[in-house]
């Protein structure tokens, strides 16, 4: 499992790690250095996005765009984007100033929504044998290099 976060405070940084680990100890977090080039590699299991204006909604919208099924959290000072979260079906939602509470709430939920996902991609389908009765019509053989008009039945 992995998580990406963007965030210039180191402060911040630590609190949102802390919270993801309280989750799953081993999961590998990358820091986005914030430097202009716009780094999306590939898809994280997990993006924490904890930049106001609209550079942090430039990059919550590269990276649902990118990686549509990436569950995402979105800090921001401006209310007004939570009508952009939501219809862009971002994950987690949270207004600045915020308690480690509601950080640690809003993650926690999240990973139940992973886990929920991982349990229907990892459920076995069930495998049904079907059997061909007597009366159901021979199906001919295919020969896969053999050209139209060159069959030699």
């Amino acid at each position: 499992m992995d998580a990406r976060v963007y965030t210039r405070d180191d402060r911040e940084f630590e609190t949102i790690c802390a919270a993801l680990r309280k989750q799953a100890a081993n999961i590998d977090i990358v820091r986005d250095p914030l430097d202009g080039f716009g780094y999306y590699s590939h898809s994280y299991d997990i993006v924490v996005v904890a930049v106001d204006g609209a550079l942090g909604m430039e990059i919550v919208l590269e990276h649902g765009r990118r990686f549509p099924d990436t569950l995402m959290i979105w800090i921001t000072d401006d209310a007004y984007f939570s009508e952009t979260a939501a219809r862009r079906h971002i994950y987690g939602f949270i207004e600045r100033p915020y308690s480690a509470m509601r950080l640690n709430e809003t993650v926690s939920a999240l990973f139940e929504e992973y886990r929920e996902r991982r349990k229907i991609l990892m459920t076995p389908a069930k495998v049904v044998k079907i059997q061909a009765s007597p009366d159901d019509e021979a199906i001919p053989d295919i020969k896969m290099n053999s050209k139209p008009g060159n069959d030699k039945r």
